[in-house]
């Protein structure tokens, strides 16, 4: 068995993509299970049910899985639910702009791509098996289940349009935020230093955010679980700077288009892109450049039917 304690209400299941488990015991002893994502595809599911077996035995009451929280819609955090729906019949909570990509798997690509995705980029990697959301959720939804353990939600968007963390506070206060993506573990965001984000400047906010919290523990979606969130925060918001840097030296040198500034970075991050690389890492930049433009910091031209980009002067 991997799943870990952290309260004695609350556990996490580590996987590529770490799941938090909220529970309540109900009368006739069984223990109700609320999941914090399912992983990224049926296999994952079926693991994630398991651990729960081991954890939750039948000689102990058994479980039953009452509801996965999706924290947002990304295929690496929705893969496993409909293998874990089929064994369970649980509802799927979501909050309201992540709710279309979750119901529709292929928007996940068609954001990626700017437009109809590649096959290529229809994969389950991109593309989770498409369930309906039971339950709409938001920073104003409180739960309260029968031990007294609480369920909230605040706003982390950034890496997706309306992530949400999901907060776990057992009866004695202890608290465990479960914060999806608006932070990296130290493993993560030293393999993958431009991650995948959406919103740069939102980004930013959901760190502060997280780094004003109050927590037992903070659980990165990719990364281990820490007792302080602020030093790994600090190390997200070093790999944030050093790719805002990177573009504008780019662009303070030269006038290029996104194709170009792309293909810089890459080789200044020593990055060999491949499809998925250039898919993903092409959209963060992306970003950024909105970014940096909505900070007055850059701009840019249209000429010869292209996109020109580059910095303000003094910038």
């Amino acid at each position: 068995m991997t799943a870990k304690k952290l309260t004695d209400t609350i556990f996490y299941i580590p996987g590529p993509t770490n799941t938090g488990v909220i529970t309540e015991k109900e009368s006739g002893g069984r223990t109700a299970v609320y999941l914090v994502d399912s992983g990224g595809n049926a296999a994952d599911g079926d693991r994630i049910y398991k651990e729960l077996e081991l954890l939750f035995p039948e000689e102990n009451g058994g479980f039953s899985v009452k509801a996965i929280i999706n924290t947002h819609s990304h295929a690496d955090h929705t893969g496993g639910n409909c293998a874990i729906q089929r064994k369970s019949g649980c509802q799927i909570w979501a909050s309201l702009h992540e709710k279309g990509s979750i119901e529709n798997s292929q928007l996940q690509s068609a954001v990626v791509c700017g437009g109809r995705p590649l096959p290529e980029l229809l994969t389950a990697y991109y593309r989770a098996e498409e369930t309906a959301v039971s339950r709409l959720i938001s920073a104003d939804t409180h739960i309260t289940l029968s031990n007294g353990t609480k369920i909230d939600f605040t706003d982390l968007p950034g890496h997706y349009f309306d992530m949400l963390g999901v907060l776990g506070t057992d009866a004695d206060g202890r608290c465990v935020v479960f914060a999806g993506d608006a932070v990296f573990g130290r493993g993560s965001i030293l393999k993958y230093w431009i991650p995948f984000l959406y919103d740069v400047k939102a980004f930013k906010q959901s760190l502060d955010k997280l780094c004003a919290m109050t927590a037992a523990w903070y659980v990165p979606s990719h990364g281990t679980p820490v007792k302080r969130i602020e030093e790994t925060a600090e190390l997200n918001k070093i790999a944030i700077l050093s790719t805002e840097t990177c573009i504008m030296n780019i662009l303070k040198c030269s006038e290029i288009t996104q194709e170009e500034l792309l293909a810089r970075a890459a080789d200044m991050n020593g990055i060999q892109l491949r499809l998925a690389q250039y898919a993903l890492i092409g959209c963060t930049l992306r970003a950024y450049l909105v970014y940096l433009y909505e900070e007055g910091k850059i701009t840019f031209t249209i000429k010869n039917n292209r996109m020109m980009w580059s910095a303000v002067k003094d910038s």
